[in-house]
């Protein structure tokens, strides 16, 4: 008997009965059974769930590669994914300790709180997609009066600022827009003009400056909680260097806090979105 298939670069294979050929039917039928099934997995009902997440953010959320086990965690319910806490539980081995050695190997761990490398390439990867949904929302509002910077030291956005202040009351010298960026620095120490927020928006219509920061928690209300006021003590001092900068502007910070499953404060976005029209 003569087994044939397409591999997955669309090319025909045709081979008799061996391992290989048990292998690829057995990955055929498990892909089957998935396309199949009739119940939804534990984090399909979670992201379905009422206020899970916005559908902007639940859509990115959804197809952010964030970590190593992200196609088990789609089909696994909890407890069941094998990673070394559960492993530990069920016997298989002797510690739970991830090999990074800052806490036991957990889904959240690995996620969130991993020191390794890649992991946490994984965990800016997944900030910064997130963090990317907000800014292509954000630049839709007002265009023609905003300016933002993104992922920019506080400085880029200083130099910006003081170069649209010179075009209008200067003959575009230099040495001018140089003093104007001093004087805009003058309420900033080495800390606070290196920072690195998510986001900075100017409005020069409405006399409005905002700060953005983005972060990933677990999906507890609390954790969520936590994570803006996490952010609030972060860039406390860079708020008010910002307000003594620019007294002439309302400067305000917004926090964009989302769980690695999608849950966001509903309250805190509807506050967001209207202080920023």
């Amino acid at each position: 008997m003569v087994f044939n298939w397409a591999d997955d670069a669309d090319k025909s294979k045709s081979h008799t009965w061996r391992p290989t050929v048990k292998k690829r039917i057995k990955a055929h039928e498990g892909k089957m059974s998935w396309q199949t099934r009739s119940q939804k997995t534990h984090v399909e009902k979670f992201l379905a769930r009422p206020n899970a997440a916005r559908p902007q953010l639940g859509v990115a959320v959804c197809s952010i590669w964030n970590w190593a086990v992200r196609a088990e965690m789609l089909t696994l319910t909890p407890g069941q994914s094998p990673v070394k806490s559960n492993l530990k539980k069920w016997g298989l081995t002797a510690t739970a300790q991830c090999n990074c050695g800052h806490g036991d190997k957990k889904i959240l761990h690995q996620q969130l709180h991993c020191h390794l490398t890649r992991r946490q390439n994984m965990k800016q990867t997944a900030h910064n997609n997130v963090a990317k949904v907000i800014e292509n929302q954000v630049q839709h509002i007002n265009p023609e009066t905003r300016h933002a910077e993104w992922d920019r030291k506080v400085l880029t956005f200083f130099t910006h600022s003081a170069n649209t202040n010179t075009l209008k009351v200067s003959n575009h010298s230099t040495r001018f827009l140089k003093r104007k960026l001093d004087e805009l620095l003058k309420p900033f120490d080495d800390i606070t003009s290196s920072q690195r927020p998510d986001g900075l928006i100017e409005d020069t219509k409405l006399k409005h400056k905002y700060m953005i920061e983005v972060a990933r928690t677990d999906d507890s209300t609390d954790s969520l909680l936590r994570a803006h006021v996490r952010n609030f003590f972060a860039y406390n001092s860079l708020l008010h260097a910002l307000r003594r900068a620019f007294p002439q502007y309302v400067v305000k910070q917004q926090n964009y806090v989302i769980g690695t499953k999608g849950s966001i404060n509903d309250q805190q976005c509807d506050s967001n979105s209207r202080s920023s029209e």
